[in-house]
Parts: structure tokens; C-alpha cells; sequence
């Protein structure tokens, strides 16, 4: 099945690479530029004192990262006076509404298009399958195993999942590309901490990908019929039952806390709810994906008893309350607009 992808809000999924405020890029007037150093140094070669001004940039590297932030020279500042138009050295140029100081963390690309790995979403698609088909009390959870799902799907070669086939997205256009704050927000104090910078595929972007079920028939059993080829359409039904209830959990805990952010983050889900419960199973499904999900998104959570939860929780998250757990959220913030980052539709074409 062929699939349209809506990104809902920002994602962001981590490449490891990250970018240095200390060397590679520069802020001006409302953009980001990365430059290319490979260009710059091509052109410093093109001066009359070119060992002198490779020398003085690599220093001007060295000390912004070593010294105080009044003693720093300014990278931009350097490539000015030396005549360099640092915009014509640029790999992109990306909006942003304030000022970007910070390290900033890369999507993952092809080339320099974001995309959604294919196991990005079947991570989230086998979360919500382990949760659909988990059964007992999960007293055993904290029991060590080698393969998360394991028991109900098989260890490693023998995982019956192999027979699920997730694509990446296509990669997303050029300018599909933002820059978006990570706070940790505390629902108690109502206080942020210091942002992660993250590039992000924003809201509204949309791509394409496939999913693919490859099992025949005797292949597997009853229950995993989903994996035979051409009846794939039940795996939407059950992200959906999946998605449905973590809402509701995330709105049940929600009550508690009140303000500005509370209540934008409550009207966002609230509506999401509704959109998920409108959702022709057949179709269309609603997931979580990439940098800022919970707990609760992460798990099958959602199927356990307090006491057992309870007790998972004491054992990872020392002095947790279940009823008030967790007590951060990740929000993206872009000016005054806040998110909930990592929300995709999917809509089969």
C-alpha cells in the first residue's frame, strides 16, 4: 500500500550530526546559513595573504570555543572584513524567528532532503502492535529479555515482523527544513529549561512511502493475518485504537495542571482526539514519531495496571508517581506558538 504522510507537528528525527555555533553557520537578519567550507577555504586560498587568513580563521574557531563569550571573535565579523560573502558560501539558508546561538542538531537527509526513515515508522508501528496483542498482567515486564516483543512476535530471525516492510518517505522538499527549539517543559512549575536546537521537518509538509506485507498463506498464525500480502489495511485499525487511548491518558493527566501552555498542548489533543476517532480505520491512521515522545509513546503503558505501572516505574524513575507521571513534556516553541512535536497522519493513496 502506497501512503501519503502529513507531518501534524515538527519532527524531528536525530541524524547525529550536529553543527557548531562556533564554525559552521552563521546568523544574519532572520536566516541561518551552513556554510560550506570547502568553498570559504577555496576562496581564502585566492587572497594574497592566504596562509595568514586560514591561519586567523582557524583561530578565531579555536578561540570562540575556548574563550569567554565577550572575548570571542564573531565568525561573521571575520568573513566581512576579509570580503567574503558568507551568503554565497552557504548549503542552506533557513528561516528562523529569533536568533539561533546554540549547537544545532541535524535531521536525518538524502543529500540535503529530509526524510522519515522506514524504521522510524515501523518502530512506532511494532509499539503499537506489541501493546494491541500484549496479554496478562505484565508482572513478568521487569523481567530481563534479549528483544523487546519478543514473546509475542519471536526472536530475531524468527520475528514474524520480518514480514513487515516499511520504506523510507520520500525525501521532502529543500525548503520542507526549519529550525525549531526543544524545551522540556515541567507541568508543575510551569518552567522551561534551556533549548535544544533541532532542525525539524515542520507542519504541513507531506511526502510519500510504502508499506508492504510479505507473509503467505500458513506463513503465520490467524492472529497475524495483518502480515499477508494484500491484507495489510487491519495494521491502521489497531494504530489508531493505540493512538486513541495514549490521548486520552495524555488528557486524563492534563486535568491536573493549568496555564497559557497547558492549555494550548490540551486543545491540540483534544482535537487530535477527535480527529483519530473520525479516521476511517481502512485509510488512515495517526502516529507519534521521532524527538519528544512520552513515556506512554514509547510502551505498552497504556495496557497495564497501576500497581504493575507503578511498580515499572519505581524500578526506572525512582520516587515517580504513576498519577503524575511524567511530569515534563517536550514542547517545540517558534516565537509564541507552541507544539507537541512528532505527530504524522498517514492516508492510504
Amino acid at each position: 500500500m502506497d501512503f501519503k504522510l502529513e507531518i501534524l507537528t515538527a519532527v524531528n528525527i536525530g541524524s547525529g550530526e550536529v553543527l557548531s555555533q562556533f564554525s559552521d553557520y552563521v546568523y544574519d537578519n532572520g536566516f541561518v546559513y551552513y556554510l560550506d567550507h570547502e568553498s570559504l577555504l577555496r576562496e581564502l586560498w585566492k587572497k594574497p595573504n592566504s596562509e595568514e587568513m586560514i591561519e586567523l580563521f582557524l583561530m578565531i574557531i579555536k578561540n570562540q570555543a575556548q574563550g569567554s563569550l565577550k572575548d570571542r571573535f564573531k565568525l561573521k565579523g571575520f568573513l566581512e572584513k576579509v570580503g567574503l560573502e558568507y551568503q554565497k558560501y552557504a548549503l542552506e539558508k533557513i528561516p528562523v524567528t529569533d536568533e539561533i546561538k546554540e549547537q544545532i542538531l541535524l535531521h536525518i537527509k538524502s543529500g540535503s532532503r529530509a526524510y522519515i526513515p522506514g524504521s522510524s515508522l515501523k518502530g512506532a508501528i511494532r509499539t503499537a502492535l506489541i501493546s494491541f496483542f500484549f496479554k496478562g498482567t505484565g508482572e513478568n515486564l521487569n523481567t530481563p529479555k534479549n528483544y523487546i516483543g519478543e514473546d509475542i512476535f519471536g526472536k530475531y530471525e524468527k520475528d514474524i515482523l520480518k514480514y513487515l516492510l516499511v520504506s523510507d518517505t520520500m525525501p521532502f522538499q529543500r525548503k520542507d527544513l526549519r529550525i525549531g527549539r526543544f524545551y522540556k517543559f515541567n507541568l508543575e512549575s510551569a518552567k522551561k529549561n534551556i533549548p535544544i536546537i533541532k532542525e525539524i521537518v515542520p507542519t504541513s509538509s507531506v511526502s510519500t512511502f510504502s508499506i508492504k506485507t510479505k507473509a503467505k498463506e500458513g506463513e503465520v498464525k490467524e492472529q497475524f493475518s495483518f502480515l499477508i500480502s494484500g491484507k495489510e489495511g487491519f495494521i491502521l485499525e489497531i494504530i489508531n485504537e493505540y493512538t486513541r487511548k495514549n490521548i486520552a491518558i495524555e488528557l486524563e493527566q492534563l486535568k491536573s495542571y493549568k496555564g497559557s501552555e497547558i492549555k494550548d498542548i490540551k486543545d491540540f489533543y483534544n482535537d487530535l482526539l477527535q480527529d483519530v476517532k473520525r479516521a476511517d480505520p481502512t485509510k488512515e491512521a495517526y502516529l507519534r514519531i521521532g524527538s519528544g515522545k512520552t513515556y506512554y509513546d514509547n510502551t505498552i503503558a497504556q495496557k497495564l495496571s497501576r500497581k504493575i505501572l507503578q511498580k515499572v516505574i519505581d524500578k526506572n524513575f525512582k520516587e515517580a508517581d504513576v498519577n503524575f507521571f511524567p511530569k515534563t513534556r517536550t514542547i517545540v516553541m517558534e516565537g509564541s506558538s507552541i507544539e507537541v512535536p512528532g505527530w504524522i497522519k498517514v492516508s492510504k493513496i
